[in-house]
C-alpha cells in the first residue's frame, strides 16, 4: 500500500503560494516507489540492499480552476503554479530539497493578492526560491508512519522584495495510522509565518510577521491497489495579523475546506486530480444549506489537477 506518508515525503515543498491563496491541502505522493509490492513488504529483503544515488531531479505542476471565475468569465481562469528542483537523500530517514518555483495564469483579469501583483506585467512570473528539510521517524507517537518538514521560502519574487519581507518558514507535521489494510487515518498540522521587515510598507502588521497561520487536517484514505488511492480530507485554516502583539485572535482567513481527490502512481509520476470547497467558519459563507450551516459551499468549489516527478 502507498501511504499518504510517503507521498507527502515527495511534495514537501509544495509551492506555497497556491497554499497561501488557495486552501488546499498539501498534496501527496512517493512517485520513486514504483514496485507493486507494498511499502512495508518493500523494508523486508532477503538480499543486500541496491546503493542508490543520493541525487534526484523533481518536477511539479498545480493546477486550480475556481468556479467563481467559470461563472463570471467565458472561459474560467486557470492559475498554475510550478517548480523544478534538486533533492539530496541519502537515506530514508532524512532529506533536503532545493527548488526553484514559477507561475502562470490563463488571464490577469480576475487576480487578486500576491498574484495580482506578481503577475501585473505577464502572464508568467518567477516566483520563490524554497529549502525544505524532511525528517521521516518511524514509530513516531504509535504512528504506522510520519513525517516533520520544515521549509524556508525566501523572499525571491518581486512581490516579496517589494514589501522588504524576510521570507516564510513552515513546518508540516503528519502522522498515519494503519486501521486496516484498505483503510487509513492521518492527521495534518501546519504552522506557518511570513517574516515581516521595518522597511515593510504594509506598517499596521507589524516589523517581526505579517501574519502567522495554522493548518489542521485529518485524512481518511481507501487504498484500492498500489496505483489508486481515493482520499477525503477536511482543513481547518485561520491566519492573524494581530499575534505578534498578543492578540491571537483570528481576523484574515478563517475558513474549513472538503477535498476529496484522488492519489494516482505511475512509475515516477504522481497525478493528483482533486475537488476543494471552501466555506466561512465566521458566517457559514457560502454554504449551500443554510447561511450558518459551515457546510459544503458550491460558489467556492475549486478544481485542480496537479502533477509530480521524481527522476
Amino acid at each position: 500500500m502507498k501511504t499518504m506518508l510517503l507521498a507527502i515525503a515527495t511534495l514537501f515543498c509544495a509551492q506555497v503560494l497556491a497554499q497561501e491563496t488557495s486552501t488546499s491541502t498539501t498534496k501527496i505522493s512517493n512517485p520513486t516507489q514504483t514496485s507493486s509490492v507494498s511499502a512495508a513488504n518493500n523494508s523486508i529483503s532477503t538480499t543486500a540492499p541496491k546503493q542508490e544515488n543520493p541525487w534526484h531531479f523533481t518536477l511539479g505542476s498545480e493546477n486550480y480552476n475556481y468556479e467563481a471565475d467559470n461563472r463570471s468569465t467565458d472561459s474560467g481562469n486557470i492559475t498554475s503554479y510550478n517548480f523544478v528542483g534538486a533533492r539530496y537523500a541519502p537515506s530514508k530517514l532524512w532529506e533536503l530539497e532545493l527548488r526553484q518555483h514559477f507561475q502562470i495564469v490563463s488571464s490577469r483579469d480576475r487576480l487578486g493578492g500576491r498574484d495580482a501583483v506578481l503577475h501585473r506585467d505577464s502572464a508568467t512570473a518567477m516566483a520563490e526560491t524554497v529549502l525544505c528539510a524532511a525528517l521521516k521517524p518511524t514509530g513516531f507517537m504509535g504512528s504506522s508512519a510520519a513525517l516533520i518538514d520544515l521549509r524556508y521560502y525566501a523572499p525571491t519574487d518581486s512581490v516579496a522584495r517589494e514589501n522588504h519581507e524576510m521570507g516564510r518558514i513552515r513546518l508540516d507535521n503528519y502522522f498515519e495510522w494503519t486501521i486496516t489494510p484498505k483503510f487509513t487515518m492521518a492527521a495534518y498540522l501546519s504552522p506557518r509565518v511570513l517574516l515581516n521587515s521595518q522597511n515593510n510598507p504594509n506598517k499596521a502588521v507589524g516589523a517581526d510577521a505579517e501574519y502567522y497561520q495554522l493548518k489542521a487536517a485529518p485524512y481518511f484514505i481507501y487504498t484500492m491497489n498500489d496505483h489508486i488511492n481515493p482520499y477525503y480530507a477536511y482543513t481547518v485554516s485561520g491566519r492573524s495579523s494581530q499575534a505578534q502583539r498578543g492578540n491571537w485572535d483570528l481576523d484574515m482567513a478563517n475558513t474549513g475546506s472538503h477535498e476529496v481527490g484522488l492519489n494516482l502512481y505511475y512509475d515516477a509520476f504522481y497525478i493528483n486530480p482533486a475537488v476543494i470547497s471552501d466555506t466561512g467558519l465566521n458566517d457559514g459563507s457560502g454554504s449551500v444549506l443554510s447561511e450558518d450551516s459551515r457546510a459544503f459551499s458550491y460558489d467556492n468549489l475549486s478544481y485542480n489537477l496537479n502533477v509530480y516527478a521524481v527522476f
